[in-house]
């Protein structure tokens, strides 16, 4: 008695069972099948198919297009065709990939993952009209299927069209809102837009489907750190680093959200591990460099950014290290060096809508008329107006300023002689080349720092508050909440309490704030107006005390006697711009040493703090030393003293 033979299975469901196992993440599982079918059946153009699949999914595209041949030998079906062209696509074959996938859309119009495979191709050959039109005929043909929107989408972000890309993307969520990959690709088109706010909530939608998944959780907490949502972004990062350590970008993001916190020994940490993971990578050591920066770690920040330009690969990346090199440069003294390298900036920021085309003025003597634009704050446009006396003695010059700076510029203008004309964007066309403020030191080879005030009395104003008793002091606590690390240059509210305490002062606010009265001391509240209003009441204070924003160069340039409350490791302006000066006779030694003297403003005097530390306590000693100065300035003590 016999017993009953065991059936083979058929080809056709083999190949299934493999490609199957291939979709679920076992691929040795899909090639043993495989191996052991085509052993019996070696003539089943399926099964070699599915093994080019298979050796695909492993990296393998070399074995995949032999795969592939094999399979199109046996039987040529239009869908091996498409395995073999990205196969071959894969290896940089770009025509005979063309070619072999060419076959399939001629065969089967109607499928749209011929003309998908068609796009991939005429991307890789530079044919981007052509790679769009093949995935229009496939999102045509399959007007419903997610995916094939979000190839389109993903493909538009590619070629930079962010806001068509967001659109797409947002047709591709529509048709199925829970859809993990749908909500990735929304955010990942939405980001590279420039418009993180959207992203963040469906980078938080994938994270909360994928808790365990560390590259969904680091793109939650990227994103949760470019909304300043620095608690969220830390706990999120952690849960990512702890899930995959060895992650680059995770811990280097972790290691920024400590910065903007303050936290720069834990900060350096993380920056450091991420650096060690990819020390070829420019982008990881410039944010290695700068937290050595911070912490006073001079040399070692300059050889690091010296390492990130050697590095860098792209244009941009380029620019960065000689940004932050000629930033290092300026903060220790080398002028000329800073000046140069700062010129990267250059290669990061276009010019105002308008000017581009305008060509860059060399700074030597001309005949023409040469437009000189403001770049970045109010503070660094206010430092640089210096530079235009230099200017107008080898150019006719023409001054395109803010809107809310227009006033306060057009008091300046006697003391150019008629030789600035201010102007808008829309009068800019009469200029015959163009020039940013930040890059005249350079251009007119103007390297050290040099005291610049015009006469305050053309501002006006002067008067306005000196009708009042006691000391007038300005008082500036907090700088711009939308930079990402303004935590450790700015004040909590809660320690201007140890201003208070001083007799004969009153205080008037030089920042918007909406919650005067829960402050620890009295504070007139800043009238709303532009830059010049500002200025009359600046001049009307005897005295102005802030942290290092714009209020410490209106101050200085009005040359108001200024103390300025700067964080350890603070910008380089406040560096080497300026020399250190005794103590006043009256001035405790344990409440801060000598003050510094900006060289840049000789009226602003300058109390950092010791050396880095966290929380409150890193600002008790400037704060002390300020209690102190303007205790003595409300006795008649004379501020050149101090």
């Amino acid at each position: 008695m016999g017993g009953k033979k065991a059936q083979a299975l058929p080809p056709q469901s083999v190949a299934d069972r493999a490609l199957a196992c291939l979709a679920r993440g076992d691929a040795e599982q899909a090639e043993s099948l495989l191996r052991e079918h085509l052993r019996s059946y070696p003539v089943d153009a399926q099964g070699w198919h599915a093994m080019a699949c298979v050796a695909r999914a492993g990296g393998n595209s070399a074995a995949a297009i032999a795969l592939a041949g094999k399979a199109v030998e046996l039987a040529a079906e239009p869908f091996f065709y498409i395995t073999l062209g990205l196969a071959l696509l894969e290896q940089g074959h770009v025509e005979p990939a063309r070619a072999a996938v060419n076959v399939a859309v001629m065969s089967t119009p109607a499928d749209p993952r011929a003309h998908d495979a068609m796009a991939r191709v005429m991307e890789a050959a530079g044919r981007l009209p052509d790679a769009e039109r093949a995935l229009q005929k496939a999102l045509s043909l399959r007007p419903l299927e997610q995916e094939r929107h979000m190839a389109l989408a993903a493909f538009l972000a590619r070629c930079g069209r962010g806001a068509e890309a967001v659109a797409v993307s947002a047709r591709a969520l529509a048709l199925e809102g829970e859809a993990v990959l749908a909500h990735n690709l929304h955010a990942m088109v939405l980001e590279r837009d420039g418009r993180m706010a959207q992203a963040e909530p469906h980078f938080a939608a994938v994270a909360h489907a994928m808790p365990d998944n560390p590259q969904a959780l680091a793109n939650h907490g990227a994103a949760l750190f470019a909304q300043r949502k620095y608690e969220e972004a830390e706990q999120t990062l952690q849960r990512a680093a702890a899930l995959a350590p060895n992650v680059a970008e995770t811990r280097s993001n972790l290691g920024l959200v400590h910065m903007a916190q303050g936290r720069l020994h834990m900060a350096v940490q993380e920056l450091e591990a991420a650096y060690r993971l990819r020390t070829h990578d420019a982008r990881l050591a410039l944010n290695y460099g700068s937290v050595l920066m911070d912490l006073g770690r001079t040399q070692a920040a300059q050889n690091m950014f010296a390492h990130a330009m050697e590095q860098a690969r792209t244009v941009e990346d380029r620019a960065r290290a000689a940004l932050d090199l000629g930033g290092l440069y300026l903060a220790t003294g080398r002028f000329a060096q800073g000046w140069a390298l700062w010129e990267a900036r250059r290669d990061l920021l276009a010019p105002p809508t308008g000017i581009a085309a305008l060509p860059e003025w060399d700074g030597k003597a001309t005949d023409k008329t040469v437009l000189l634009y403001a770049e970045q704050g109010l503070g660094d446009t206010l430092q640089f107006l210096r530079y235009v006396e230099q200017a107008v003695s080898r150019a006719r010059i023409c001054l395109m300023l803010p809107q809310s700076m227009q006033r306060f510029a057009a008091c300046l203008l006697p003391r150019w002689n008629g030789r600035v004309q201010l102007v808008s964007p829309a009068q800019a066309g009469g200029a015959n080349a163009r020039c940013s403020l930040l890059s005249l030191p350079h251009r007119l080879g103007v390297a050290e720092p040099f005291a610049w005030q015009p006469d305050p009395a053309c501002f006006g104003g002067a008067g306005a508050v000196r009708e009042r008793k006691g000391l007038h002091v300005g008082l500036c606590w907090s700088g711009n909440p939308v930079y990402q690390f303004d935590r450790r240059r700015s004040l909590a509210p809660s320690l201007l309490a140890q201003l208070g305490g001083v007799d004969g002062v009153c205080f008037q606010a030089l920042q918007p704030h909406d919650g005067l009265a829960s402050l620890p001391l009295p504070l007139a509240p800043l009238p709303k107006g532009d830059l010049l209003a500002t200025a009359q009441l600046v001049a009307g204070l005897d005295v102005v005390v802030s942290v290092d924003t714009m209020i410490v160069h209106l101050a200085g340039l009005l040359g108001k006697p200024t103390l300025l409350l700067d964080r350890f490791g603070g910008d380089w302006r406040w560096a080497a711009g300026s020399v250190v000066v005794p103590d006043s006779p009256g001035q405790a030694a344990a409440q801060g040493g000598a003050f510094a003297r900006s060289l840049w403003y000789p009226s602003v005097r300058i109390t950092r703090q010791p050396a880095f530390s966290e929380g409150v306590a890193s600002w008790h000693q400037p704060l002390a030393v300020a209690a102190e100065w303007l205790a003595q300035m409300a006795q008649g003590g004379c501020p050149d003293q101090i």
